[in-house]
């Protein structure tokens, strides 16, 4: 999906685009940020959106947990459903890109 992307620092990216005048016409960097909110909804826990606050693996209390990896997968796949990313879509990239950087 596209939209306006944030760098490493959650901060806007922002290149200022100039008209031959020096008046400024441009400058949120737009592009396909789907690693970027899939990033965002697996580090958030539920509430910490103001605008949808069920939206949020929390994936911090399944650490040293009993649950089994199902369980995993099954809460990050609920998690991105609500947020518009296609878990099954999101998965084959992230095992294609893994091996294309090995």
């Amino acid at each position: 999906m596209d939209g306006i992307l944030i760098d490493k620092n959650y901060e806007l990216m922002i290149r200022p685009k100039l008209e031959s005048s020096g008046k400024i016409v441009s400058g949120l960097v737009v592009g396909d940020n789907t690693d970027q909110c899939a990033a965002l909804v697996l580090q958030m826990s539920q509430g910490e959106l103001k605008e949808d606050p069920l939206l949020g693996a929390g994936l911090t209390k399944f650490i040293r947990s009993k649950y089994s990896p199902s369980q995993v997968d099954k809460r990050i796949r609920a998690h991105f459903t609500r947020a518009g990313i296609n878990y099954d879509e999101y998965k084959d990239r992230m095992s294609t890109n893994i091996k294309t950087e090995e």
